[in-house]
């Protein structure tokens, strides 16, 4: 491995004399090898091996990248001064201390930019971002800020104040690198592309500096930077070089912090939104990302289809206008392997690119293929694949000129971002009024689509009995600059009395369409493989109940900023206000009650559930008496969730759930669980969605410190089903409960195995509560999230009898519905899961079972969900 390193690391010359050396003796196979070769190794490190530019642009491309300052560029160092390398060398990165320095030294020496932070990250650094634009501008930034307010909010503003902004107004770009931290060409990329804005007087860069601000997040995951980054220096030279992280890139979502978009659980989301929506309100987004490394070298808008129907149509036009003009400038530049209109689509909502483009910014996405973190591939051109996939490695319209083959580099992504970067603010800088003008008129059109095609608006009435799911509701629509109201008076809509209190979110607002999207039923045209997941509706999977409102309407009503001034009218939960109820009763239909009840048990606290209607679902102090009839709680139980040292996203979100709702667990790894006497130490084992290879097997030994490899299989399986045999309670989800019918023979098959004509990648389903003590007090009916998951029904006696399953009763306390299954989203073969269990409960010798056939705490955003997994976590 070192000699492979310093191969590559040597300059064209030192490697022809190298591959000399090392070719064999055979003289036609000795000139074959070497000519094979010479096509991508003669190349310097920071060279594409790409067949000759087509235009004179290319060369001049990297100067600035290649660059080392000799203090002529206002002092200014450049990142290769500063890092002592250039960006992008081989099997070196750039950590968290020396990126934000970089900033903080760029910020000193350069009148031309400013660095602010924004608040903490998960892990407590400094979530930092760089404006940066002429010293003019950065003189003005209030006014300029003001002016995109009124771009992005025209609501009320005289004509010619509009006119005034359009003027005067600056273009404001954001650039958001490095979210997947293992994505890691766009850290080093942004601190070139911050320098070359900052200093050079070259096109775009002088004029982008004059007519836009550009406020560039050195990454959007600070955190990640130093986790990737620390691992790669620990095996970098070694046979672990490049392999797999030990825990999540993010403490709790890894790659999914890329869905948080709307529901902003993480502090680095939340920091982002207020940027946008609340402070900057650009028209701009760039959210640079990497991808596999099959097929094209760089993927650039516009997206594929299905296009969601509420994306502002001028919206969509300047994505897609970005898109092909990068292109078109790349492609002169000599860059290829450029695609356009494959892998993703404009459809879902929940990301960096695409919840931006429901507030009327135009969010551009780019992806590049990745190396191994900072360690450069070869690739033949018979190993790529087409991107359309077609099959055939040619050109096309989305795909006008193929990359060839050779080594691939991180410093080939960070040149592809660079001119993609170029491209864009030149897009961006030649018509400023243009796209300033296209984000009001945008912002106009989504006030108006309420008197256009409906709904005029959103009622949340104030009966609603989880007022925690409300409050979260609400938090996240504030949040994201969305404008909500609470109604002063009683007023009538639609046929119906509302009472003062009632919360009010109009439609005839900028970020109405945003609304919309979140709270309408999402129908996925059929015929279309998804990006990702295809309903959303977050009133169903919060468990809120939203009535649109379709008729002209008045009412009386204030804005409210903060959802406890919104929910002073709601009393939750009728029964708590019955004279005969205790003011220690909680009810278990408020999401709140949760954590109140975890404190009580914490503290000793002797409570009983109530099972009987109308009490059903309250708890109240344990009486002397047997009545009322309930289930009785005492004591917290031990609970601990297992975490494989492969990171798992689904276990990060679970550790989220909990600990946002304060319930207390220990992290379970294998060799803890493989050490046995689990009874002593846990009541509760939680296993997250994860295949039965990777609970089984885990990490392979050759990818793995040894202390890491391997997984539960055949000690660690063998211990918990000892386990549960001996009383302990076993949760189970997803895939995890697939292992879980496997290993102790439970007398279950899960009906989606083979069923080939089932399809539903992501979409939210009507799930049937059945009557029994643990789901007392539960809705009738709630929604789920289903995103390939699974469904049960109960073996026949043959079917035990040959699979040898155990002989034990089995109770459904959750299906899927039989009839109407979908709810928002997309569904194919429903006939697969109607009726099929979605919640079972098994007793297995003294402990118990329960298997989820989805999961129940999905991306943090199914709260509708979190009372069946707190019930089976803490109601025994």
């Amino acid at each position: 491995m070192d000699t492979m390193r310093s191969f590559l690391r040597s300059s064209a010359r030192e490697r022809l004399t190298d591959l000399r050396r090392m070719m064999p003796t055979d003289g036609r196979l000795r000139w074959l090898l070497l000519g094979i070769a010479c096509l991508g190794l003669l190349a310097s490190p920071a060279t594409v091996s790409a067949e000759p530019p087509i235009g004179p642009l290319a060369a001049a491309a990297r100067a600035d990248a290649d660059a080392v300052a000799s203090g002529d560029a206002d002092a200014v160092p450049s990142p290769a001064t500063f890092l002592g390398r250039p960006v992008g060398t081989d099997f070196q990165l750039a950590d968290w201390t020396q990126v934000s320095d970089y900033y903080r030294r760029l910020a000193e020496t350069s009148s031309r930019v400013i660095l602010r932070s924004a608040g903490q990250t998960t892990e407590g650094r400094d979530f930092l971002y760089a404006i940066i634009s002429d010293e003019y501008n950065l003189a003005r930034l209030d006014e300029i800020q003001a002016n995109s307010k009124i771009i992005a909010d025209p609501r009320g503003v005289p004509a010619g104040r509009r006119r005034q902004a359009i003027r005067d107004g600056k273009v404001i770009l954001f650039v958001t690198p490095t979210m997947h931290a293992s994505e890691t060409a766009a850290t080093e990329m942004g601190m070139q592309f911050a320098w070359s804005l900052a200093t050079s007087d070259e096109e775009p860069y002088r004029n982008a500096r004059k007519k836009c601000v550009v406020v560039i997040t050195p990454s959007l995951n600070p955190d990640g930077v130093d986790v990737v980054v620390d691992w790669y220096r620990q095996h970098v030279g070694t046979p672990l070089e490049g392999t797999e992280l030990p825990r999540l890139y993010q403490l709790y979502t890894g790659h999914d912090n890329n869905r948080d978009w709307f529901m902003l659980t993480q502090a680095e989301t939340r920091h982002l939104t207020r940027l946008l929506y609340r402070e900057w309100f650009p028209q701009f987004l760039w959210d640079v990302h990497q991808q596999g490394n099959t097929t094209e070298r760089f993927f650039v808008p516009p997206y594929r289809d299905p296009l969601n129907p509420n994306l502002d149509p001028g919206i969509v036009a300047g994505i897609n206008l970005i898109g092909s003009r990068a292109v078109l400038d790349m492609t002169r530049e000599g860059f290829t392997g450029i695609a356009s209109g494959v892998s993703y689509d404009n459809w879902w909502n929940g990301g960096n690119r695409s919840v931006p483009a429901r507030h009327n910014v135009i969010g551009i996405l780019t992806e590049a293929a990745s190396v191994k973190i900072a360690s450069p591939i070869f690739q033949t051109q018979a190993s790529l694949n087409d991107p359309l996939g077609t099959g055939k490695y040619q050109p096309s319209n989305q795909f006008v000129r193929p990359w060839p083959g050779g080594w691939w580099r991180l410093r080939d992504i960070i040149d592809y971002e660079l001119a993609f970067g170029r491209s864009f603010l030149g897009s961006i800088s030649r018509e400023p009024q243009h796209w300033l003008r296209n984000a009001m008129e945008a912002a106009q059109r989504n006030i108006d689509a309420a008197d256009v095609s409906g709904p005029r608006g959103w009622l949340i009435p104030t009966d609603v009995h989880d007022v925690g799911a409300t409050r979260r509701l609400l938090d996240v629509l504030i949040a994201s600059g969305v404008e909500v109201h609470r109604a002063t008076e009683a007023f009538r809509s639609d046929g119906r009395d509302y009472p003062a209190g009632t919360i009010v979110i109009r439609r005839d607002q900028p970020y109405g369409g945003y609304v919309k999207d979140l709270f309408e039923l999402q129908n996925f045209p059929p015929g279309v493989k998804p990006y990702d997941v295809t309903g959303w509706t977050l009133p169903l999977l919060l468990g809120v109940r939203r009535i649109e409102v379709r008729d002209p309407w008045e009412v009386t009503t204030e804005r409210v900023e903060e959802p406890s001034q919104a929910l002073s009218a709601f009393l939750g939960d009728p029964r708590l206000a019955d004279a005969d109820a205790a003011p220690e009763t909680l009810s278990l239909a408020d999401s709140d009650s949760w954590t109140k009840l975890v404190k009580r048990l914490g503290d000793g606290e002797s409570l009983r559930m109530l099972t009987r209607p109308p009490q059903a679902g309250l708890v109240v102090p344990k009486p002397e008496a047997q009545e009322p009839i309930g289930i009785d709680l005492s004591g917290l139980p031990r609970i601990g969730l297992y975490s494989p040292w492969s990171s798992s996203m689904d276990e990060g979100w679970m550790r989220w759930v909990l600990e946002h709702f304060e319930i207390p667990f220990t992290t379970v790894r294998n060799e803890s669980i493989r050490a046995g006497d689990l009874n002593s130490v846990y009541d509760v084992l939680v296993i997250p969605s994860l295949t039965a290879r990777s609970i089984d097997r885990g990490r392979p030994v050759e990818t793995s410190p040894w202390e890491l490899a391997g997984g539960l299989d055949p000690e660690g399986a063998i211990e918990i089903q000892r386990f549960v045999r001996r009383g302990g309670r076993l949760i189970v989800m997803d895939n995890s409960a697939t292992w879980a019918i496997n290993l102790l023979r439970l007398p279950l098959i899960d009906v989606t195995r083979g069923a080939k004509d089932l399809s539903c990648p992501g979409s939210v389903l009507r799930g049937v509560v059945k009557s029994d003590r643990l789901t007392a007090g539960l809705p009738d009916e709630l929604a789920l999230f289903f995103s390939n998951s699974s469904a049960y029904r109960v073996m026949t006696n043959t079917e035990r009898d040959a699979a040898g399953a155990e002989e034990i009763p089995v109770k459904t306390l959750l299906s899927y519905a039989s009839n109407r299954l979908l709810l928002s989203g997309f569904l194919e073969g429903e006939q697969a899961l109607t009726g099929q269990g979605a919640w079972m409960q098994l007793p297995y010798g003294d402990g118990q079972v329960h298997l989820f056939g989805f999961r129940p705490h999905y991306r943090a955003w199914s709260q509708a969900t979190f009372h069946l997994l707190f019930r089976a976590m803490l109601i025994k």
